[in-house]
């Protein structure tokens, strides 16, 4: 059998036709707005695409508050699925894969929370208890369980397929569903202490500059085009765009007067 005739798309092609999907990483401490941007973009969206349906994946159960607040003003483009384990996360995204057309988006909060339920189901297979109840036990017992992480090639072959394989590679390899996840952001280990920082997340720290660690998988941040972090300081909102490569802008920041108005001020700065 011969091989298959390819046909290239030219360079005005490429410039002419639809841009790439969105794949936006928004990452922030708890409780800094992450929700409240995501139900931003979604109120955006629904004016700059009336069609185009904003799918939220919800591992934290934090959207429904945000949400509401809108009250008369919240947009009504969104369709929300509650998950509570990694089970429940994939079973979300097969749907919106199912359900979805060109243009729509996605949105996942958190990734922080979908990496522990992967985690969560592989501890259960590979020891009958979930990971808190597996580390408690541990904690209770201490020299009879010598190890936090019990078989670990085979606890993390288990948790990387549900988290990468079974969602996080399927998602991103979808090339017309537009996406946002969130991600919380905390301190990483300091040098030389107990906890040891996991060298994929010291690369990108070192690669970033930038002196936080992002929740989730450690190879999350490569897997966006776009990544920014969320802060607020004495009242004002920012975001620093460490990277975003629809735009070039990379190493910018912007302000917004609230949280409602960042989908409009994003889309305004970098598109």
């Amino acid at each position: 059998m011969g091989k298959p005739l390819l046909k290239p798309t030219s360079g005005a092609d490429l410039l002419s036709g639809p841009a790439p999907k969105e794949l936006i990483l928004l990452g922030g401490k708890d409780g800094i707005g992450k929700s409240s941007a995501v139900a931003s973009l979604a109120s955006w969206v629904s004016q700059i695409a009336p069609d185009a349906r904003f799918f939220v994946v919800d591992t934290e159960n934090k959207f429904p508050n945000v949400y509401r607040a809108w009250g008369t003003e919240a947009p009504t483009n969104v369709l929300y699925y509650k998950t509570n384990d990694m089970d429940a996360v994939i079973a979300a995204f097969d749907q919106v894969l199912e359900q979805h057309k060109p243009g729509d988006w996605v949105a996942v909060e958190s990734m922080a929370w979908g990496w522990e339920y992967a985690q969560s189901l592989g501890y259960e297979a590979v020891t009958g208890l979930k990971k808190p109840q597996y580390l408690e036990k541990r904690r209770q017992v201490v020299g009879k369980m010598p190890t936090p992480t019990p078989h670990p090639d085979e606890l993390w072959n288990i948790t990387k397929n549900a988290h990468d394989t079974a969602f996080l590679d399927k998602m991103c390899a979808v090339e017309d569903l537009n996406i946002i996840m969130t991600t919380i952001i905390k301190k990483p280990p300091r040098e030389g202490g107990v906890a040891r920082e996991n060298k994929t997340r010291k690369e990108m720290r070192e690669e970033f500059g930038i002196d936080v660690g992002l929740g989730g998988a450690p190879s999350l941040p490569f897997y966006v085009s776009t990544l920014c972090l969320l802060d607020r300081e004495k009242g004002i909102v920012s975001c620093r765009v460490l990277r975003d490569d629809k735009s070039g802008k990379a190493n910018t920041e912007f302000q917004t007067a609230d949280w409602k108005s960042w989908g409009l001020n994003f889309w305004e700065n970098y598109r």
